[in-house]
Formats: structure tokens, sequence, C-alpha cells
């Protein structure tokens, strides 16, 4: 594996081994992860590929994509899904989905890379059941809609739908196919067209632009392009914050003219954060140090004999006087 900070490698060197790309994000404001995804706006751009050295100060990033809500969809859309609302509920139905309970919301994801279609993802999140959750693809001239079920009463189909061969098609149908061979490979926004696929399937990706920052998922890779040693295939790998304890590794795999022909989303969970707090040090006693012994010295070593001249003279005693009689 070589590592080049140029987009446009030789073409000798492709043939030499697989090259590894690294690309940009676009910031968006962190927010508090959980099971069900919170909203955030970020307007997807043509990202600048190259290679990007981060300082020890940089922040955690993430790239996203626009998400509108009802009232914020233009208004020529907004119209179109007025008047194809009662086909969107019926193929919802179809696929057992029951759109006449409480609690349903829609809001629109801005996907770019496919220009003829509104991708639409309609959620049920109450707190009496488990969630409910599907995508719906509603052509801008005319068409079916299209369907995607993702969970219905958090139970997923028999394949889930990121790695349902069923989606890999519908993908293809809706991506332009000179879009999708421009977008899938080192210049073109790979990132971008393959959240548009996780979006697609009912995700929410926040793709965070190192996730080395994040202790927790020190291991896990940043936004990566792939080429094979032949250019036939190109996967794309990014990690999605997904609940408090885990995060969601995606690895989507195209082929020369950019469709989709494997598709993984690993749940792993978060390292032990590798520093953690010092403990305060257990105070130690030092224990007292022994007396010293005590020596005992005899009495006549305990007086300093004094030198003859400076002894003091004995005064003479008076004598008595013999009385008279």
């Amino acid at each position: 594996m070589m590592r080049f900070s140029s987009l446009a490698p030789p073409a000798a060197l492709l043939l030499v081994a697989p090259l590894l790309f690294a690309q940009d994000v676009q910031p968006v404001q962190p927010v508090n992860q959980s099971v069900a995804q919170p909203a955030t706006q970020a307007v997807p751009k043509n990202i600048e590929q190259a290679e990007t050295v981060f300082s020890p100060e940089e922040k955690l990033q993430y790239f996203a994509l626009e998400h509108r809500s009802p009232d914020q969809i233009e208004p020529q859309d907004a119209e179109l899904l007025s008047k194809r609302k009662r086909d969107i509920l019926a193929e919802a139905e179809f696929f057992g989905y029951d759109t006449s309970a409480a609690g349903w919301a829609y809001e629109q994801s801005v996907c770019t890379q496919m220009p003829d279609y509104i991708l639409l993802r309609y959620t049920n999140a109450t707190p009496a059941g488990p969630d409910s959750i599907f995508t719906v693809l509603v052509p801008r001239h005319g068409g079916r809609i299209r369907i995607v079920p993702v969970l219905n009463h958090g139970a997923t189909r028999f394949k889930p739908a990121p790695t349902d061969p069923r989606n890999f098609e519908l993908f293809s149908q809706v991506i332009p196919a000179d879009v999708a061979k421009q977008n899938s490979g080192p210049e073109g926004k790979w990132l971008a067209l393959t959240v548009c696929y996780a979006e697609m399937t009912g995700a929410r990706p926040q793709v965070p632009n190192e996730p080395s920052l994040d202790l927790r998922m020190i291991k896990a890779p940043p936004p990566t392009l792939r080429i094979s040693v032949s250019a036939k295939e190109h996967e794309v790998r990014f990690v999605e914050p997904y609940s408090q304890t885990d995060y969601k590794l995606w690895d989507i795999t195209y082929n020369e003219a950019g469709r989709i022909i494997s598709a993984n989303d690993d749940l792993h969970s978060y390292g032990e954060v590798v520093v953690k707090q010092v403990p305060e040090p257990t105070p130690k006693q030092i224990p007292e140090p022994p007396s010293p012994p005590i020596k005992q010295i005899p009495d006549s070593q305990q007086v300093t004999p004094v030198p003859q001249e400076n002894q003091p003279q004995p005064q003479p005693q008076p004598q008595p006087q013999p009385q008279s009689r």
C-alpha cells in the first residue's frame, strides 16, 4: 500500500500497488449520538480531496448530507409530494407500513447525485414501541415510486437494507451512469455518493474526519478510498458514531462503472479510553525513629577535677578562747 498526496497518480503507479486516498470532510457541529440519530443541517459540497495533516489541536468535524423538514422542502418538490402523497402511502402499505398510525414523520435527504429523484426518510419512533423506518424515492418526472424497507416495529427484513443486493440495483437506477462512474473514483465526490447510499438504506451518517481524535475510536480509519491494483474496484470506507456504546464501519465497493457490488455496515463497540485519570497517591505514614540509647556515667566521672592552683584555699577556723575563772 502506498500513500500519495496528489489525487491524480501516474497510471504506472496504479499497476504497482493499491492507492489510498483520504478525503476532507465538511464541518458539522458534533451532536450527542443515540440509536435514533438526531437531525443536523449540513450542505454537501465538492470536497477538495488532497491529503490533509491534522495538528493535535484539530477538532473533530463531521460530514453529513443536508436534511430538510417538510416546511423547508423546495416549493416545486413540495407540490409534487403533495400530488403523489396517496401513491407514497399505498406503496408503503404494500410493504406492511401503517402510515395512518400516530407518530409518523418524514424529512428530505438532499442527495445531489440523484437529480431526478426526491429522497424521503419516514420514521415512527414512539415511546410505546420499537421504531419503524422506511425511505421513499419519488421520481421528479413521473414514474413508479420506490420504497426501501428498513425497520418495521424494530424488525429488519431477511436481508438488512444496506446489504440487500436489491438495493444495489435500485441505487444504480436512481444514480445516472456518468455521475456514478465519475463520483466513485478519486476525482469525484466518493464520500458524498456513498453517504447517499447509506441514507437511501435508512441510515443517517455523520462521518468524522479523523475518528482517532475521539479516543474511543482511536483504531477506526478516516474516510478512505482504496483502488485495487487493476483499478476495476473502488472501495470506500468510513465510520459513523451509532450510539453511546457503538459505531458502524461502512465498507462499500464499486466496480469500474461506479455500480455497487458489495456493502457492509458492521457494528463495533467503542474501545476503552486510553487516557485514564491517575488516582491520588495513598499517604504512607513514616514510623518515628527510635530514641537514642542512654549511657549511664559513673558518679566519679560526672565532676571534672579542678586544677590545684584554681582550687579555693581553706580558711582557718578561729580557736576558742579559754574562759577565766
